[in-house]
């Protein structure tokens, strides 16, 4: 008995499967605010930090006496002022509490700078050299001369102290991270989607369209400013168009390499779809 199989049948043969369809990749434009995110998570850190230190805001340098409330006994204020001894304000710079409110400022500082300039890679790599030249050029002078140098700067601590309790750093937070959910709710008010065979345009409330043709178009990818390149990968995107006048330049692309490489490949093949009768019932349907 024989066990070869029969041939198929044309009439049973599997139809071929219909491969998907390319859905494209979507361009976002984002705001500057969101590099501002380093900033938050520090805000939390500070946050923490607080909570563990019992949330100390009195000047360590001042009796405590006067951070008692004005509600207690007089004798129980000068108790506590005669058994606390006040801190030197050098000493008082390093207590945890100013150091958590240096790290917080610093960082708001380093983000409003990422913000305001726009420092190419070659531009920040001058001014690293130009920083650390500085600084070894003054101790230099200060170990050939036997200048104090460090007389100046302890003295400008001395006169720092910036604190602030736990609830401050929370709400800083808080904010934050509720105008970053705004903002990632209306990114979808202005967006690009490139597809195989056009680009379309969403922008306004009404999701209005503009559509553009993909056939020779060509893409400039920019680093403007290599902070924001080192915060969230974010590069510019110039899309020159066929029969368009002007470029259209979409700033603050988050992850641009990623971009650029999805955009490679939507742009290495045209898409050029036959329709079957198959297909053409099962979308009736």
């Amino acid at each position: 008995m024989s066990t070869d199989a029969k041939p198929s049948s044309p009439l049973t043969s599997p139809e071929p499967r219909v491969k998907p369809r390319e859905q494209g990749i979507r361009i976002f434009m984002w705001p500057k605010v969101i590099f501002m995110y380093p900033t938050a998570i520090v805000a939390l850190i500070c946050a923490a930090g607080m909570h563990f230190s019992d949330d100390r805001v009195h000047d360590p340098s001042r009796p405590i006496g006067e951070a008692v409330d004005a509600r207690l006994l007089k004798s129980d204020a000068k108790t506590l002022n005669d058994s606390a001894t006040p801190m030197d304000p050098l000493d008082r710079f390093w207590t945890p509490q100013n150091l958590l409110a240096m790290l917080f400022f610093s960082m708001l500082a380093f983000n409003l700078v990422t913000m305001a300039l726009d420092l190419p890679r070659f531009s920040i790599v001058a001014v690293l050299f130009g920083i650390l030249f500085m600084v070894f050029f003054v101790l230099w002078l200060g170990s050939r001369f036997q200048l104090e140098l460090l007389r100046p700067i302890h003295a400008m601590m001395a006169h720092i102290y910036a604190v602030a309790n736990q609830g401050f750093y929370l709400v800083f937070a808080v904010t934050y991270l509720f105008v970053f959910f705004i903002v990632w709710l209306t990114r979808w008010l202005d967006y690009w989607e490139v597809l195989p065979n056009e680009i379309l345009h969403h922008h306004g409330p009404l999701s209005d369209l503009e559509r553009y043709p993909t056939m020779n178009l060509k893409f400039d990818k920019e680093i403007p400013d290599i902070l924001e390149y080192i915060l969230l990968g974010a590069g510019r995107l110039v899309m020159h168009i066929p029969n368009v006048s002007k470029a259209m330049v979409l700033d603050n692309v988050l992850f641009i390499n990623r971009k650029e490489e999805a955009l490679k490949r939507v742009m290495s093949r045209l898409e050029v779809r036959i329709t079957t009768d198959q297909e053409a019932g099962e979308a009736a349907l």
